[in-house]
């Protein structure tokens, strides 16, 4: 089992933390997320991560942990990042946001999953989301619905709460003919796209395209995506209220309402 984790994100809303390090490292209850994360990786059998970092970054040298540097980083998105290293996606390999954390029986829950493509799926996310802002709707672009246990549509544009079934937490595993299905679909919408089009999401260039806009056009084009319901028991750090919120919650002893960290 391999790993990797997209971790070139600029930060840009966790300013001034990410002033003088980068969005992976930010630390939190004594660890940094990124050391949060490989110690779990490794607690479930995942030795050998890749990691796609930024070039002005200066990444810690760890044991059977490689960097992709990601080049570009203007106008590119988390898509383009993930096939940075395409070399190094084989099967089985879980990929996670760079900027989450995640109860270690999540990870052991999606390991489980025998789909070729599985993907994490909090089925109770507004009451997560209700702790860091008053209206869920307007802020969250990962959502997914469900057809029984595969997904039938993520990151669309929805007017209520009732249409949602869950919200990515950003991780998901590959596996099998998943990896060829995988590469092959990157190419061939790759192939499709031009500078006015693209066929993932039509208001993005391709090489800005989401991750979430490629789960989708894998779904449109037949592919199954397997859902894997939890119930909470992750956190995004994606602005400075967030991380201020989970800090306020480490100190009141609350966190563990959301996550439970080891």
């Amino acid at each position: 089992m391999k790993g990797m984790i997209l971790a070139a994100g600029a930060g840009s809303r966790l300013y001034p933390l990410t002033k003088t390090m980068p969005k992976f490292m930010i630390p939190f209850c004594n660890k940094s997320l990124f050391e949060r994360n490989l110690d779990i990786f490794r607690k479930c059998g995942i030795a050998d991560t890749t990691v796609i970092i930024r070039p002005d970054i200066n990444p810690p040298e760890l044991l059977n942990v490689r960097y992709v540097v990601k080049e570009k980083v203007k106008d590119t998105n988390m898509l383009y990042s993930l096939f940075c290293a395409e070399e190094f996606i084989e099967s089985p390999i879980v990929i996670s946001y760079g900027d989450i954390l995640f109860e270690k029986k999540i990870l052991e829950q999606l390991i489980k999953s025998p789909a070729d493509i599985s993907i994490v799926v909090d089925t109770d996310w507004i009451k997560y989301f209700k702790y860091r802002i008053d209206d869920p709707i307007n802020d969250a672009h990962e959502c997914v619905v469900a057809d029984g246990d595969n997904v039938s549509s993520i990151g669309l544009e929805v007017k209520s709460l009732d249409d949602v079934d869950g919200h990515f937490i950003g991780l998901m595993k590959i596996q099998n003919t998943g990896i060829k299905i995988l590469k092959d679909f990157y190419h061939k919408f790759k192939l499709e796209s031009t500078e006015t089009f693209n066929p993932l999401n039509s208001n993005l260039t391709f090489e800005n395209s989401r991750l979430v806009d490629f789960i989708q056009g894998l779904i449109l084009s037949g592919i199954n995506i397997k859902l894997i319901p939890v119930k909470n028991g992750w956190l995004e750090f994606d602005t400075l209220q967030d991380y201020e919120i989970y800090k306020n919650m480490e100190k009141n002893n609350t966190l563990s309402n959301l996550i439970k960290l080891e």
